[in-house]
């Protein structure tokens, strides 16, 4: 009896657990349009003066991005780190609906629900001046326009139709307006086929109706966003539509605005449906199979880790890496806390000697090790000498002196004389140089100026994008080859540059692999740590063999 209890009760559960299972809703896994991965946004919160954010375009002369709010009569004007500018022209009444934004020659154009246009142009000095009503489309019914971008194979700016009176379930047209010449054409220039949309969208949703579109500047596709159906479509120019993506809608909860920096990276805007607006950033991966892939020039594989540690939680936050010659071994540091650890990497020993407790509280964010001393700096451009001869760990501070300014990199020159500071984010650059200040060991003093500049320009030809970042956040001379070897856990970079700052290779880091790389350090055979933040995972060190 009770094993037949028993078979009853397995024979139930069983049962229940199949019910289960087929009741589990399945899990699609939503497939990024090539070049592009949308599980690595870079999300960017926007003030909620952008709460209903429309339409965005990005100005590849003046570096700025355009954007608009569908119910404010003013056009909204964002630095490259899409900050809000103080500078808000007036582009109408806060009464209409302002739907898109686009750039022809040297104007911007907004467009209105109903297929109306303004446009707004700078005086010589830069002044925008006051918005002009430049003209309305006249074709039949009630219509409704939320999608403005520019052609310039056709010398136009094209609008396409959310709602137009002459389309039909199976059609969405576009219409074409011709600054330089004839205006508004009141014949489409082509028109989507809204049926076969519907019949290559990877899931079953309402119909496509365009919220935004600009065209690709590499690949020279048409990318067109439905809000309402949550879709991206890919077309020719001419509206021949090749590919359909679905977008997540936790991702993307209202995608109204899209548009492309030269090198093709895509930005995508969210209005603020229950929180703040925000703006997407995908980064253009030309060949993502092989652009991590290092060149020999640089004597590393950045997209293959030879060996990785993971940290525990007191080092969560570290912030810098000093290897010490002889012991074979790491000194790390916390961001926040006065503590240094030794690390044994060979043993996965993240506190193989007890922590050295020299502070309290602070901001420090890199270390090196000499002989003699071991040196802290501090973010705000200090230098702190930890006495490491006694237990008393006895701290001397030194201050570079510079107002507002930001570092986050120190390392020992090649000389083995002095420490380089190297700026992150100092105020007198203008983010158009990155510049180091030298801290000489023997008179423990600064140098009064920069010992060397690195252009951003420079790193940014190389990689062909105007709008990359490069703001360091650990450096080291390689002992084998004698180079300065520089991470940028913001843009994601590394950059090997002559010892005078000559920028000489630009490569980009796996934002996976490098979540938050704030740390570098080398062992004398040129083998190369770098470490990782915690952030909302686990902190890591990766080791990079050197090879010749």
């Amino acid at each position: 009896m009770r094993f037949l209890n028993f078979r009853v009760f397995g024979l139930a559960f069983l049962t229940l657990s199949l019910m289960v299972m087929a009741c589990k809703p399945k899990v699609k896994m939503l497939k990024s349009p090539p070049h592009y991965n949308f599980s690595e946004a870079v999300v960017t919160k926007m003030d909620l003066k952008l709460r209903e954010i429309s339409g965005l375009v990005y100005d590849s002369v003046n570096k700025v991005f355009y954007a608009v709010n569908d119910e404010t009569g003013r056009l909204f004007i964002l630095d490259k780190d899409l900050r809000i500018s103080t500078e808000e022209p007036p582009i109408g009444n806060s009464t209409e609906d302002y739907e898109d934004v686009a750039i022809y020659g040297a104007s911007v154009y907004i467009l209105k629900s109903k297929g109306h246009l303004v446009k707004l142009t700078r005086d010589l000095t830069g002044k925008m001046l006051p918005p002009v009503d430049e003209a309305s489309i006249k074709i039949a019914g009630d219509n409704d326009f939320e999608t403005l971008y520019t052609d310039p194979s056709r010398h136009a700016l094209v609008l396409i139709c959310k709602n137009c009176g002459s389309d039909n379930s199976n059609s969405v047209s576009a219409f074409a307006f011709y600054p330089d010449s004839i205006g508004f054409d009141n014949k489409p220039i082509f028109t989507i086929d809204a049926a076969k949309v519907k019949e290559m969208a990877p899931a079953k949703s309402s119909k496509f109706q365009p919220s935004a579109a600009a065209i690709h500047p590499r690949l020279k596709k048409l990318f067109i966003l439905s809000s309402a159906s949550n879709q991206l479509a890919i077309a020719d120019l001419n509206g021949k539509v090749e590919a359909v993506y679905r977008l997540s809608p936790k991702m993307f909860p209202q995608p109204e605005g899209i548009t492309f920096s030269p090198r093709g990276d895509l930005y995508i805007t969210n209005e603020g449906v229950n929180s703040k607006p925000t703006i997407l950033k995908f980064r253009y991966n030309e060949n993502s199979a092989t652009e991590n892939k290092t060149t020999d020039s640089s004597g590393y594989n950045f997209a293959t880790p030879d060996d990785k540690m993971e940290l525990g939680k007191h080092l969560h936050e570290i912030s810098g890496m000093a290897w010490v010659p002889g012991r074979d071994v790491i000194l790390g540091e916390n961001d926040e806390k006065g503590d240094i650890f030794t690390i044994d990497f060979a043993n996965k020993n993240d506190n193989a000697a007890g922590k050295i407790k020299f502070g309290g509280k602070s901001d420090y964010e890199d270390i090196v090790y000499t002989p003699d001393a071991v040196y802290m700096l501090v973010s705000t451009g200090e230098v702190v000498q930890v006495d490491t001869k006694d237990s008393t760990f006895s701290t001397q501070t030194y201050s570079l002196g510079i107002p507002k300014n930001e570092f986050e990199t120190m390392y020992l020159d090649g000389d083995g004389k002095s420490l380089i500071l190297l700026c992150k984010d100092c105020h007198h650059e203008k983010d158009a140089i990155r510049a180091a200040y030298r801290f000489d060991l023997a008179t423990k003093t600064f140098s009064p100026s920069p010992v060397y500049t690195i252009q951003i320009s420079e790193i940014q030809k190389m990689l062909k994008d105007e709008m990359a970042e490069f703001k360091p956040s650990a450096a080291g001379i390689n002992p084998v080859n004698g180079k300065l070897y520089i991470v940028a856990s913001v843009g994601k970079l590394l950059v090997v540059a002559s010892k005078d700052g000559k920028p000489e290779q630009a490569i980009r880091l796996d934002p996976v692999l490098y979540n938050q790389p704030e740390g570098m350090t080398f062992a004398p055979n040129g083998d190369l740590y770098i470490s990782n933040e915690g952030g909302e995972g686990i902190a890591t060190i990766l080791k990079f063999v050197y090879k010749k």
